[in-house]
């Protein structure tokens, strides 16, 4: 039977070739949507595989009750935490604190940001990562790297033994290189670094007030049950919190977390590390299941079409003793038939993608592609195989024979408003809505790659100094024709925005506020073409003793209440209680970070020693040659390390342009609606062909071409028109929901809807033109012969 099933699946796949053909290549493209899914799935219960004794080792977490009872879970822990567990409680066997550090580190004449961790000794112990070569950082003022690092500040060469500079930390020897991490892990690092001595000793209570500093990991000793550990912390708590008061918290306590149970994330923790959630992992399968919904309608939108010959075949194969439960297993093996051809095109598809950056870095990066997910694959696709087919086998097994031998009027279902054609509907809607989501991402980012932040772009070369000595190179780039001024920063505009630091009005008084602190040399507003209100620029100074002085912007002078920005100069205003700065001037306000969020308070102050780029204002016309001039300079200066110069309207083009993200979401749409298509395609086909005879009939009573043309398409135009219906308010709604993130963005207009809803119709009237203008061309003669 089975045989008999599958012999007459694959004659049918074989009679229709072009059914055959939108419903494989559809089942495919959602299926590898899925599978992409399902792998970033799977690759999400692999993290962290390779830790030894992983079943033995925890985190600590922090649950903190605010004032009015609300509990926010932290993946971080008091750091004293770690020292009384491994010294006061027998069965632990070890601990260790993960601190975040931040700030670049200056090695090889490379000055970099990465990411790195301070870690105790016992890291090495608790967790799995091997080193290529050298030891782990155990002693102070010790490194190891990651691979990847360790090429990017010393290339090939070896760099054990190497030195690695940071502003806080001093001076760093390289110890050892981890080797290269097949399995990905819910800890991302570059560089970890040993944490000192002085770190680790035992803290005054006051430490205990603090309780994101870092991660605890703990590692019982074998044979201990968990419940040991969650009996102790409870009175770790009671002991370290008893004599404090905490001032916007009630309290807090403590809990396990089990390491195998870290990814995927099963709740949303403040500080929490890498790993994927539940959440996201479910809305990327609910992506892969709508776009594998977009095929299913069609196989059942295009089965159902096919009805009537489908429905003869039924009749007879029932008058032939043929029982329901016997056709329903004909029609699902075709359709599990149907999927399993679909897979082996999905793998195809699979593998076409998977070089793309974005589904390396986001989904299959560190997946092991082993003998569970093939089964995995397989099992799901002929899930979605029966599922796809369960609709048309009851519905074309139910058929009357009497009926449909006497009549041929085939499925009653499909007439009026019908189930085809709610599916070609919901096809269009759900594709229509996904582009114009895109391209409102599109038009965002582009919006703020080009978009106006109030302070000079053009002709602006960025130079990142590294270890090259900023006086010295200034005074060079000053020397070269074409160039009009040179200027210093610690940031760049546009990016983070600089340093946030707590600043008082009044020092005496409870009336701080968060402002953006970036230092820059008195070239910078005027390079910049920043717009000064009041008062007067920074002064010349190669010291750091005149950040006493201090620029702000309009912003400033509102949330500090300094009045007007002329009454506002010679004002003072307090850095952390201790340092006081007198306000030089008034900046008109401009964008100097990310249209994530709006203007806010800029102090600009000269502290040479936070210098980190180079920015030179070149004359028009000037721009290749004095960019040639400037290699030529950085040569001399530094000949070891490239030149790294950018023109800031390419730097504010890579920071917010997202090439990898459109590129995956326009293919994943452009899967959505070559579903489509192609289903409107097969529906166009199949109703001209089933209409040929009265095309006949109609060119011999004097039709014209273009009234047959109208007649055979209209209700599928139509059937366009009311998805554009739904999904353009849907698709607003959308859109909106991603630019509700910015406090600068795009307006949805005629220009996001109105060119969606034009590509919608244009290319949905050629599907449908083409098809019936063929039919309306065709000789009633052919027609009509056997009448």
């Amino acid at each position: 039977m089975l045989r008999n099933f599958l012999n007459i699946a694959l004659r049918n796949l074989w009679k229709h070739k072009l059914f055959s053909v939108i419903n494989v290549f559809g089942l495919a493209s959602g299926l590898t949507v899925c599978l992409l899914a399902l792998a970033h799935i799977k690759g999400a219960f692999d993290y962290d595989t390779f830790h030894p004794n992983r079943d033995r080792t925890y985190r600590i977490l922090t649950d903190v009750v605010s004032l009015e009872n609300n509990v926010s879970p932290f993946a971080t822990t008091p750091q004293p935490l770690g020292n009384v567990l491994k010294q006061q409680y027998g069965f632990v066997d070890e601990t260790a604190r993960v601190v975040r550090t931040y700030g670049d580190f200056l090695g090889n004449h490379k000055r970099l940001t990465v990411m790195s961790f301070a870690v105790d000794p016992g890291f090495f112990r608790i967790f799995g990562f091997k080193l290529a070569k050298g030891l782990p950082a155990t002693q102070p003022n010790t490194v190891v790297l990651t691979p990847e690092t360790a090429e990017k500040f010393f290339g090939t060469a070896n760099p054990i033994g190497k030195l690695l500079q940071h502003t806080e930390l001093g001076s760093l020897t390289v110890t050892g290189v981890l080797a290269k991490q097949v399995t990905k892990s819910h800890l991302v690092f570059d560089m970890l670094i040993a944490l000192k001595e002085s770190s680790q000793s035992q803290p005054a209570n006051a430490a205990w007030e603090n309780y994101f500093p870092g991660h605890t990991y703990v590692l019982l000793k074998e044979g201990t049950p968990v419940d040991a550990l969650d009996k102790a912390l409870p009175a770790i708590v009671s002991r370290a919190t008893q004599d404090l008061h905490f001032k916007k918290i009630k309290g807090y306590s403590f809990r396990t977390q089990p390491l195998n149970h870290i990814s995927p994330g099963r709740e949303e923790l403040m500080y929490g590390t890498y790993e994927p959630q539940i959440a996201g992992l479910l809305a990327e399968f609910g992506v892969g299941l709508v776009t594998l919904l977009l095929a299913a309608f069609n196989y059942i939108n295009l089965t159902l079409a096919r009805s009537l010959s489908r429905a003869r075949e039924v009749g007879i194969r029932k008058v032939s003793g043929a029982v329901r439960w016997q056709l329903i297993g004909q029609f699902m093996g075709e359709s599990v038939t149907f999927s399993l051809l679909a897979l082996g095109l999905a793998v195809v598809m699979l593998e076409l993608v998977k070089p793309m950056p974005f589904v390396q870095q986001w989904l299959i990066g560190g997946v092991k592609w082993d003998w569970t997910i093939w089964i995995t694959f397989i099992l799901f696709s002929i899930i979605a195989g029966l599922l796809a087919g369960i609709v048309p086998a009851r519905i074309l097994s139910g058929f009357e024979p009497a009926q449909v031998l006497r009549s041929q009027t085939g499925l009653r279902t499909l007439r009026g408003i019908s189930l085809r054609k709610s599916l070609i509907v919901a096809q269009f809607t759900i594709s229509l809505v996904a582009m114009i989501s895109l391209l409102t991402m599109i038009r965002q980012m582009d919006y703020m790659a080009t978009g106006d932040y109030g302070f000079r772009r053009e002709r602006i070369l960025t130079i990142p100094t590294n270890d090259v000595p900023v006086q010295r190179l200034t005074n060079e780039l000053n020397r070269l024709a074409g160039v009009e001024r040179v200027a210093t920063s610690s940031e760049l505009l546009g990016s983070q925005g600089g340093n946030l630091r707590w600043v008082k009005r009044n020092r005496s008084k409870m009336d701080s506020s968060l402002s953006f602190m970036s230092s820059v040399n008195h070239q910078f507003i005027p390079a910049m073409n920043l717009t000064l209100l009041a008062g007067q620029n920074l002064p010349v100074s190669s010291t750091d003793t005149s950040g006493r002085l201090v620029v702000i912007n309009e912003e400033a002078v509102k949330v500090f209440r300094l009045g007007s920005p002329q009454e506002a100069v010679g004002q003072s205003l307090w850095l952390n209680d201790s340092t006081e700065v007198t306000i030089a001037g008034v900046v008109k306000d401009f964008r100097f970070t990310t249209f994530h969020i709006p203007i806010k308070p800029l102090m600009l102050r000269s502290v040479p020693s936070q210098f980190r780029y180079v920015t030179v204002s070149i004359a028009a016309g000037a721009e290749t040659a004095v960019l040639t001039d400037i290699q030529r300079v950085w040569k001399r200066l530094s000949p070891y390390e490239p030149f790294t110069g950018q023109w800031y309207n390419n730097f504010l083009e890579e920071l917010h342009t997202h090439s990898t993200d459109t590129d995956f979401m326009g293919l994943l749409i452009g899967l959505a609606f070559s579903i489509a298509y192609m289903g409107l395609l097969g529906m166009v086909t199949y109703t001209t062909q089933s209409r040929v005879k009265e095309v006949g009939i109609r060119k011999v009573m004097g039709a014209e071409v273009r009234q047959i043309i109208w007649l055979l398409s209209r209700d599928f135009v139509r059937l366009l028109l009311i998805a554009g219906a739904i999904a353009l308010p849907l698709g607003y709604l959308g859109g909106y929901a991603f630019l509700v993130h910015f406090a600068y963005h795009v307006s949805i207009g005629i220009e996001t809807l109105g060119l969606c809803f034009a590509v919608l119709l244009v290319l949905g009237s050629l599907t449908i033109g083409l098809r019936t203008y063929r039919a309306a061309l065709a000789n009633p003669s052919d027609s009509l012969r056997s009448e």
